[in-house]
């Protein structure tokens, strides 16, 4: 047990506990876009998703709690070790030439702040109404919860709509260097399957990101409403 305790304690141990929870938090976020994607379905499906989710109240709150261990596990032990890293060349270099190290690789601790940053945003807009709390306790002719519209409301508001599409090219920006180095730290290595496993990233990335930009912009454009 005392060796499980201080092995998040060891580098090494910490970039498998980041790789783990990274992937974790990027496989919830691929389920949360193909969820959001029932809009076009109309507001019975999506309505109907979120009172599914909400009608499984030990289930939610488990899955809420485990998501926040996975970040803040993520975020305090990505932190460490870009400081360790700083530490490890108090002088740093004298020209940079990056050669290999991608834009999405030399941001990923500012990608990650900022993206921190949006999701408490989204989850004070959308998931608990404090921002906005006008279509908060609003329901539906089925008497659900109307999610359908609430989104159709928030993504009508210029600021937010704003908000949202900038919080997409910063997830976009992190998960496509996030998933694939993962994969990597994990040992998922190949040579036949290299180019594939680097790949994944930004793969990943396309598609939350065109899928939650769809979401957006469809209701901006009125083409859900």
């Amino acid at each position: 047990m005392s060796r499980l305790r201080l092995y998040p304690q060891t580098s090494v141990g910490r970039k498998i506990v980041v790789a783990f929870t990274g992937l974790g938090l990027a496989l919830f976020v691929v389920f949360h876009m193909v969820g959001n994607l029932q809009i076009f379905q109309g507001a019975r499906a999506i309505n109907g998703y979120a009172a599914f989710l909400r009608d499984m109240p030990i289930l939610l709150w488990t899955a809420r709690a485990g998501l926040l261990a996975f970040v803040l596990f993520h975020l305090v032990l990505a932190l460490k070790l870009a400081r360790q890293n700083r530490e490890a060349r108090p002088i740093g270099y004298a020209v940079r030439h990056y050669r290999q190290a991608s834009l999405a690789s030399r941001t990923m601790a500012v990608s990650g702040v900022l993206l921190l940053l949006f999701i408490v945003f989204h989850l004070l807009h959308l998931t608990a109404g404090v921002i906005d709390p006008s279509y908060a306790d609003k329901l539906d002719v089925q008497g659900q919860r109307d999610v359908y519209a609430k989104m159709i409301h928030a993504f009508q508001n210029p600021l937010f709509v704003s908000v949202y599409l900038a919080g997409q090219l910063v997830l976009a920006l992190h998960l496509s260097h996030a998933v694939s180095s993962s994969l990597q730290t994990l040992g998922l290595e190949h040579p036949a399957l290299n180019r594939v496993f680097k790949a994944t990233g930004p793969a990943v990335a396309v598609m939350v990101v065109v899928g939650n930009t769809a979401i957006v912009l469809a209701v901006t454009m009125g083409i859900i409403r």
